[in-house]
């Protein structure tokens, strides 16, 4: 399979909930307590007994458009020539631009390293013409892998035989999504249902500030501002402590 062409379907309808995907993730790793690069939600709507209960695997949905790529001031949030959104730890500041940005929260800030932690879809794996952890030890294959338009045939079949099952909402997620997602997910109702925006956007404030050149002299001279304010700031108050002791002292 050619690197530059894939993708990974998610079927929520087959998961189980068993986090078999988040376990072999976190282990392999070695991510710290708290920090996940892929992980499961349960989300339950509805009031007993009538209670219905969707299980969401949330990572890295590696967006064509990528609001993260586009908020990284330094870089370090990047494409590679698959298209696959990838962080240089070594370009990081952990500004956490890209995590306040992401629209699916599948950024996490990793405090204990410094730096950014976010699915790769185990890019170094797809090099050997191997598949992902996850979708490895998947125990009912509801993570698939292959090319993306295989996967997108894949989806679109799934998402006919779920109707017809009386699945009247579902949906495959990230077929045009921020012009095409790598990973694409198949949902037995609403995205809204799953936390997903239905349709996401670059927000323009991001869109003005890809354009901005010189991006680091930006940074550096915000930084800079913000360095002499404090400064000034504290002088201020100095002479006004200074000031009221000369008074104190009359």
């Amino acid at each position: 399979m050619s690197y530059e062409n894939t993708a990974m379907l998610v079927d929520e309808s087959l998961c189980t909930g068993c986090n078999a995907c988040t376990v072999v993730c976190k282990q392999l790793y070695k991510l710290p307590h708290g920090v996940f690069r892929t992980k499961i939600n349960r989300l339950s709507f509805g009031a007993y007994p009538e209670v219905k209960d969707y299980f969401d695997k949330r990572a890295c949905f590696h967006c064509t458009d990528a609001a993260c790529v586009k908020a990284c001031p330094t870089g370090a949030c990047q494409k590679d020539e698959n298209g696959l959104t990838m962080i240089n730890s070594s370009l990081c500041i952990t500004c956490n631009w890209c995590v306040n940005n992401c629209p699916f929260n599948a950024v996490q800030p990793d405090r204990a390293n410094g730096t950014i932690e976010k699915c790769t879809l185990c890019s170094g794996r797809i090099k050997k013409d191997q598949e992902p952890f996850c979708a490895e030890a998947c125990t009912t294959r509801a993570v698939k892998f292959g090319t993306r338009g295989e996967m997108l045939q894949l989806g679109k079949k799934r998402v006919s035989e779920l109707k017809s099952q009386g699945y009247t909402n579902a949906y495959l997620y990230g077929d045009y999504e921020l012009n095409g997602l790598k990973v694409l997910t198949v949902l037995t109702d609403e995205p809204e249902k799953y936390n997903l925006p239905r349709n996401p956007k670059i927000p323009i404030s991001l869109q003005i500030w890809k354009g901005i050149p010189f991006k680091p002299l930006v940074l550096a001279a915000g930084g800079a501002a913000l360095a002499f304010n404090a400064l000034h700031t504290r002088k201020v108050k100095n002479l006004q402590n200074k000031n009221k002791q000369n008074k104190g002292g009359e």
